[in-house]
């Protein structure tokens, strides 16, 4: 297995994390504001929210399977370039301003925020963007 195809499982596990941690960080956000609590929030959150999936398994699928599965490294730009533009879109219009100090976890004493992690989330789909755009077609035949 070529370093570019352990790359692309990496960043294909990647964006599986990310599509939980996401999911996490909305029932978060939102819960305070239903008053159902998260029991009311997460089944549309996953209803809404599975087409994100297609990214992490059709990367995977190259990853394993170049020749077979090569077509759909077009897939992969295209939903992986959404992912990008939907973060930077939440950053430029402010709608993360609502939510930036909203607590998501504590490690060591000091406090992780939505605004800490949406910028990281925001990197790493940015490098994995990268990978696949600048994938040769001769890597996914």
């Amino acid at each position: 297995m070529t370093a570019r195809r352990v790359l692309l499982a990496l960043g294909s596990l990647w964006e599986l994390v990310r599509f939980f941690l996401v999911l996490s960080i909305l029932a978060l956000i939102v819960r305070p504001a239903g008053g159902e609590g998260i029991s009311g929030v997460m089944p549309w959150l996953l209803l809404t929210g599975t087409g994100n999936l297609l990214v992490p398994v059709g990367g995977i699928l190259l990853a394993l399977f170049p020749r077979r599965y090569g077509s759909l490294i077009g897939l992969l730009r295209l939903g992986q370039g959404l992912a990008v533009f939907s973060i930077v879109i939440l950053l430029v219009s402010g709608s993360l301003a609502a939510a930036a100090n909203a607590r998501l976890l504590v490690v060591g004493g000091r406090m992780i925020t939505v605004a800490v992690v949406v910028p990281a989330l925001l990197a790493l789909d940015l490098a994995y963007l990268a990978l696949v755009v600048f994938s040769r077609e001769k890597d996914a035949p």
